[in-house]
């Protein structure tokens, strides 16, 4: 007898799963929220930014030099006089923009080959594994430096060198999923009904590694954070936009002269953003490990 297959995974997709009304209470937890503030928070900061910025965020002398925290400057200044609390919040948006961006080519690539390879295994696998290797043992920080000193240090030109290099840790996961999946008795069962491996690995295998997907998709966005705030703090970030990584080259120069503001928000945004990825992505495994 053939075993019953598993019809709902993809009728019940990512998003029906996290709307189900047992997800929705587990969500509701207080403690499933906590780690969610401070994401909405750099979100907030990101969408609205031109609302809330009371000043350019890369404008100089719009105050006085190294002003401490007040009601003018709620951040204070920095030793040009712009506005930090202004480069905070448009660095939310810089943050948000890499990381997004860097997963998503990440997630693109590292599915086509964790699912490629895990699923038909073999030779196809040995060969898709040696390229992740490969790419896993370049310097990916100096290599970075190499490309946006070479072609421009444009945050387009980041992004891209990012995600090509952030796929092969998200690829192995994937793949390590699709070998343990494509032995269980749905899987099996779809192949003896004559479904096509597309319709298999696509509607049976990944909404399956979900799951395991997600949290790697949130480390990679927190990464890319702080790799995007390094290469902005020694100098080779975009110059057309703010970035915290900036803000706290300039804060460093200063700190001498006792402005601890300089460096206190914009670290504090970028700690509690990075944190806020990581336990959401804890979270969210747990939610849907128990659905799908």
């Amino acid at each position: 007898m053939i075993p019953e297959l598993k019809v709902d995974l993809w009728g019940d997709s990512l998003i029906s799963t996290l709307l189900d009304k047992k997800n929705l209470k587990r969500i509701r937890d207080p403690v499933l929220l906590i780690p969610l503030v401070p994401f909405m928070l750099t979100l907030f900061f990101a969408i609205f930014a031109e609302l809330i910025s009371p000043y350019p965020p890369l404008k100089t002398g719009v105050g006085s030099v190294l002003s401490p925290p007040s009601l003018r400057h709620l951040m204070g200044t920095d030793q040009v006089g712009s506005d930090i609390f202004s480069q905070v919040i448009y660095g939310s948006r810089t943050a948000l923009i890499v990381s997004v961006g860097t997963g998503l080519i990440a997630l693109f690539i590292a599915l086509i080959i964790g699912l490629v390879a895990g699923y038909y295994g073999g030779l196809i696998d040995n060969l898709l594994m040696r390229f992740t290797d490969l790419f896993l043992s370049i310097p990916a920080f100096i290599f970075i430096i190499f490309v946006l000193v070479v072609f421009g240090n444009s945050l387009r030109n980041l992004i891209i060198v990012l995600g090509l290099l952030s796929w092969p840790i998200m690829a192995r996961i994937v793949r390590s999923q699709t070998l343990s999946i494509r032995e269980r008795e749905f899987v099996v069962a779809a192949k003896a009904i004559g479904e096509s491996d597309k319709s298999i690995i696509f509607r049976e295998i990944l909404p399956n590694i979900w799951p395991s997907i997600i949290p790697a998709f949130l480390l990679e966005m927190s990464l890319a954070i702080l790799v995007e705030s390094g290469i902005s703090f020694i100098g080779l970030g975009d110059p057309n936009v703010a970035s915290w990584g900036k803000t706290l080259a300039m804060a460093s120069r200063s700190l001498y002269a006792g402005a601890w503001w300089g460096a206190l928000f914009p670290g504090l945004m970028l700690f509690l953003t990075i944190l806020s990825l990581n336990m959401l992505g804890d979270q969210l495994e747990k939610v849907l490990s128990r659905s799908i």
